[in-house]
């Protein structure tokens, strides 16, 4: 955020006022401490389409410091689908200024989730003596839209009925013809600050027994026990209640954990209760491509269902250490980089949703050789020095030179030449030479190659004693 600036200055209030930050943002935190002290600042936190808060408890005549800050980091990444109702408590009980804490506590609530059509839907209902749906599960299909509707959520106002307005979600929400979908997660959000005026036990069961996990989160007045009752088991999991709306921020983190895990995984609940697991297919349709010395691309389809993500791991066929490559769910291809030359790689592919891994594609490709380099040539020989020169190859990263001797008299020789593609003026051998050049790319080397047609020349003087050096040449 930007522009902080102050405005209103009361006795006891003043407020604060700030340019949005750019970018998705799940909400903003503000911290407010007089200058002489900053142990225990005050937090106030809004929702991602506020800009402005007032606080409400300064002291007199004491200079404040503000800070304020916006957060996006959190977002439950997972490609499972998940059809969520939230079914708020809009009673006279809540009053304007704790129902618009509610709106902030829904924002960031909802905000982690991958909203659409084939990843999580979310619809509200909004009760007091009578429900009524806010907006039903396929009504916003984006994540943006959704925040749009929460921070516009009329506060309704009337008297605590619980237990109708869980039959209500059960009967108007949770139904096909508004999106619900058969195969999609189902969870309800129970969010209240008080007693239920109605009776709770049958109709939360009900819910429960149509395969609907349930979250309740209670305020201020509600009922602990009300709320165990409703919530599914482990309460720890699934039940929270809070002493005041102000706590509401101490909780939000955890529920959006929880609630994240429960939209992953590939199994859902029946009518039973049981957890009942549909069997993961994996990919299908391995190609390797863009085949290399030192690297291959790998290419898969994927499977029918929408993956988290996809664990690649491949190893040398005559054996070693299994690498392994974690590429995003909705990204079907990878490049197996830093391998060795003239190696057969066996390659596999599993789907990945939660921690649970498919049976894997499995596939296998050999790298390419090294290139050898070309063109070897030998000029300028004298007595004591020669020269040798050859073509360029891409990529190497320097060249090694052998040399020896034909009829092993002298011991093989060796230097290495970096960037360049000729080199000479060796020591006298007076001997016949073979040389050998050969590729060097990092701590690899190519095959060689041999100089002239014939694979060796010869520099040959000072035989028998001669008087003078006798020159000749030959092809």
């Amino acid at each position: 955020p930007r522009n902080l600036q102050t405005s209103e200055p009361t006795k006891t209030s003043f407020r604060v006022s700030w340019d949005p930050a750019p970018g998705e943002v799940r909400g903003y935190k503000v911290t407010f401490h007089p200058t002489e002290n900053d142990v225990d600042p005050r937090v106030l936190r809004v929702g991602p389409y506020d800009n402005t808060v007032i606080h409400a408890v300064a002291v007199a005549r004491l200079l404040y410091v503000l800070h304020c800050l916006f957060s996006a980091d959190a977002q439950c990444k997972t490609s499972a689908k998940a059809d969520i109702v939230l079914l708020v408590d809009g009673s006279w009980s809540i009053g304007r200024i704790n129902f618009k804490t509610i709106r902030n506590f829904i924002a960031r609530m909802v905000g982690v989730f991958n909203i659409g059509p084939n990843n999580v839907q979310i619809a509200l209902a909004q009760y007091s003596g009578d429900p009524r749906t806010e907006w039903h599960l396929n009504a916003h299909p984006t994540r943006e839209s959704l925040l749009k509707a929460v921070n516009d959520l009329p506060y309704k106002g009337g008297n605590t009925m619980t237990g109708m307005a869980l039959k209500y979600i059960l009967d108007n929400n949770f139904q096909t013809g508004v999106g619900m979908r058969p195969e999609a997660r189902k969870i309800g959000v129970l969010i209240t600050d008080g007693k239920s005026q109605d009776e709770i036990i049958f109709n939360s069961q009900n819910l429960r027994d149509s395969g609907i996990e349930l979250y309740a989160v209670g305020v201020k007045n509600a009922d602990e026990n009300e709320l165990r009752s409703i919530a599914s088991d482990p309460d720890e999991i699934h039940m929270y209640n809070v002493q005041d709306f102000k706590f509401m921020v101490d909780i939000v983190d955890d529920l959006t954990v929880n609630l994240c895990n429960s939209v992953k995984g590939s199994g859902r609940k029946n009518t039973a209760g049981s957890e009942h697991y549909t069997q993961m297919g994996p990919p299908t349709n391995l190609v390797t491509s863009e085949v290399t010395h030192y690297s291959f691309r790998a290419t898969w389809t994927p499977p029918e269902l929408p993956v988290d993500m996809y664990r690649v791991t491949y190893m040398k066929v005559a054996g070693g250490p299994t690498l392994e490559l974690l590429v995003d769910g909705e990204v079907t291809t990878t490049v197996l980089e830093n391998l060795s030359p003239l190696t057969e790689y066996v390659v596999n592919v599993y789907a990945v949703v939660e921690e649970v891994s498919s049976e894997p594609l499995k596939g296998t490709q050999t790298t390419l050789p090294l290139p050898a380099p070309a063109n070897l040539k030998v000029f300028d020989e004298t007595s004591s020095s020669m020269r040798v020169s050859w073509e360029e190859a891409a990529g190497a990263t320097g060249y090694l030179l052998l040399y020896r001797s034909i009829n092993a008299s002298e011991p093989q020789l060796e230097t290495t030449r970096r960037g360049r593609s000729s080199c000479g003026h060796w020591t006298p051998c007076w001997v016949q030479i073979c040389c050998l050049v050969l590729l060097m790319f990092w701590t690899r080397t190519s095959d060689p190659v041999q100089a002239g047609s014939s694979q060796i020349f010869a520099v040959l003087v000072d035989l028998l004693n001669a008087f003078q050096n006798l020159l000749m040449f030959w092809t």
